[in-house]
């Protein structure tokens, strides 16, 4: 029992590490879509922001997810004490900057709801016909994306509406704006463009500590990114798609709903990423080499037999010579020994 509660009191003491790393790489409406992912309605699979922005950040993602869609595996449900702390930092401070526009006398339209159901999009073309001032939670559609804008804000720019148009505006946790954020809400002034009939001029992200004063990003200036970004994972969900990735680690693995199953399943293929202080070059240097364990890599002579192509020989003898622990396969029924040094790029949890 004494080691079961140490692991998971390192489970949490790592978790609260990267905590600011969470707050800086998901903004609280990836948080709301944790559990959200692509679906398939009428036989075409739908994509999102937090869909697009995932597969940037892996492509194994976008595959797990589609067998999710074609029931080959179930959706992982994930419960992260920490996530849920910012998520709900995250509706606060979309609250309260809904707060700061009523006291400027502007009136707001909610559109109820998280999913983007046709009722959620009608409401919404609705408000924008209308002319509201404020339109909160905005469920947007078009052929296979769709997404929810956390504002849409009036301006007086004609458009298909008549004599105004609408701007995004999303509210964020993050102390720097992230490619990926700037990324999704382009998705949604893409979507916006065509629900009105004009492109915004804008997008806006507003964080805690900016006194509710909006950053402001064009989106002409990335807009042939998105569209690449866009053609990448529509062609990644066709039924011919690409082979599957394998679960290289990465940094978006920290908030992955995947993560426990790929540390799983690079635990039990013996991956190079688990040996302490080895980077990404050196794995793949090694991999082309032949060399695809962790045993395999303590086994290899010194010096080394070839010359490798990234770094130098002395690079890679020095990972050997740190003298981690290399878990030695043991019989069926044993647990292996957990590692002494915590620094690989998937350092295993300890184990009971």
């Amino acid at each position: 029992m004494a080691e079961t509660t140490g692991s998971v009191h390192d489970s949490l003491a790592r978790r609260q590490r990267v905590l600011p790393k969470y707050r800086d790489s998901m903004d609280e409406r990836a948080l709301s879509c944790y559990d959200l992912i692509m679906r398939k309605i009428s036989d075409v699979i739908q994509l999102s922001a937090s869909d697009l922005v995932g597969h940037l950040n892996c492509s194994h993602l976008t595959e797990l997810d589609l067998n999710v869609v074609s029931g080959t595996l179930k959706k992982p449900h994930v419960w992260d004490p920490l996530l849920e702390i910012l998520r709900e930092r995250g509706h606060l401070h979309e609250r309260e900057f809904v707060e700061h526009l009523r006291n400027q006398g502007l009136n707001t339209v909610l559109i109820n709801g998280v999913d983007i159901t046709d009722e959620a999009v009608s409401l919404t073309r609705k408000a924008m016909e209308k002319g509201s001032d404020v339109i909160i939670q905005a469920a947007l559609r078009h052929e296979r994306w769709s997404g929810r804008a956390d504002i849409l804000r009036r301006v007086e720019k004609p458009s298909d509406l008549g004599t105004w148009s609408y701007e995004i505006v999303d509210t964020k946790l993050a102390r720097e704006t992230k490619a990926g954020s700037v990324l999704q809400l382009c998705l949604y002034a893409d979507l916006l463009d065509k629900a009105q009939g004009s492109a915004p001029e804008f997008v806006y992200i507003v964080a805690p500590w900016s006194n509710f004063e909006p950053q402001q990003f064009r989106y002409a200036d990335y807009a042939a990114y998105l569209r690449k970004a866009k053609a990448a994972i529509e062609q990644a969900t066709l039924d011919d798609a690409p082979p599957a990735h394998y679960p290289e680690p990465k940094e978006h693995c920290e908030i992955c709903r995947w993560r426990e199953r790929c540390e799983t399943k690079r635990r039990e293929d013996d991956h190079l990423c688990l040996v302490a202080g080895i980077s990404k070059n050196q794995r793949s240097e090694l991999q082309e080499n032949g060399i695809k364990t962790a045993i395999a890599l303590a086994a290899m002579p010194v010096p080394m037999p070839w010359k490798p192509q990234r770094g130098s020989p002395l690079a890679y003898e020095k990972v050997l010579g740190l003298k981690i622990e290399v878990r030695h396969r043991q019989p069926e029924g044993h647990r292996m020994s957990p590692w002494k040094d915590t620094t690989s790029t998937c350092a295993p949890r300890n184990v009971a």
